[in-house]
């Protein structure tokens, strides 16, 4: 099952749990009810036109039923197609950002509808708006670690983007070292642009593997982001080697954590 199959099945077991507290969804109506169930049924069968008309009905019949146009978005969000920006694309994720803006200016503080409009911004490659969306969720529950995951792997995509275009206006191919050859000038522009992306992706990953010590992804991304920051030492030999430690140093801890959970779903699998 996919993440975000796993987001959608969760969002009704805590709604389930939670039947108890009174909400704008305990007074659902038979007919939304069915039409809810209809919809996560065919969302799980993979059959999401299905699902967005059920979804879809229900928010038509209830307006004001969060959990349906939460669900609804989500529907439209597992079908937006990362860095594809053909118009039918971008209309599936102006449909799930709809959906999710509708939740967010009733529960502003909604983790998953933050998160969920964050990836989607992400796979339309608008990086501020993904960003600002993990920054609100850190705001609200600063112990997140795929927020601080996600804002550390956003800043080192606007990163090397910048690296890449800067070291081209000189004839130079990045190959992660520091770019010991790249001008003042180019390493003056190089800093005026990443600086503040590289210090801040430094910092939200390592918050991020502090929460979660067997982080992979996130000590894999912070070796690369200090390959950036090896960029701005420019030219100096001492900051370039310094850098370049602590890639060597997180890249072997990466691949130590990665083998330790192989290993550890190897155990796990009955024999």
């Amino acid at each position: 099952m996919t993440a975000m199959k796993l987001v959608l099945c969760a969002l009704l077991l805590v709604s389930s749990s939670s039947a108890q507290q009174p909400n704008a969804d305990d007074f659902s109506s038979i007919e939304v009810k069915a039409l809810m169930d209809a919809g996560l049924a065919s969302f799980k069968e993979a059959h999401y036109d299905e699902a967005i008309a059920s979804f879809t009905k229900a928010t038509q019949l209830e307006p004001g039923n969060q959990k349906a146009h939460l669900y609804l978005g989500t529907t439209y969000a597992y079908q937006v197609i990362p860095n594809l920006e053909t118009p039918e694309n971008l209309h599936t994720a102006s449909s799930a950002l709809a959906e999710f803006d509708i939740v967010l200016k009733a529960h502003p503080k909604d983790l998953t509808a933050i998160r969920q409009e964050a990836s989607v911004y992400r796979n339309i490659k608008q990086f501020d708006q993904a960003k600002a969306l993990e920054k609100r969720a850190v705001a609200i529950d600063p112990h997140n670690m795929e927020a601080l995951y996600t804002i550390g792997f956003i800043n080192w995509i606007q990163a090397y983007k910048n690296a890449v275009t800067i070291l081209a206006t000189e004839g130079i191919t990045d190959v992660g070292d520091g770019n010991p050859n790249l001008s003042r000038a180019g390493c003056d522009a190089l800093i005026a642009k990443n600086k503040a992306l590289v210090d801040e992706g430094i910092a939200s990953l390592t918050q991020a593997i502090e929460l979660k010590p067997d982080f992979d992804d996130a000590m894999q991304y912070l070796q690369l982001t200090y390959r950036r920051h090896a960029d701005l030492q420019c030219g100096d030999p001492t900051g370039i080697s310094a850098d370049l430690k602590l890639v060597e140093e997180w890249s072997k801890k990466a691949m130590e954590a990665r083998k330790e959970k192989e290993k550890n779903l190897v155990t796990r699998q009955p024999h």
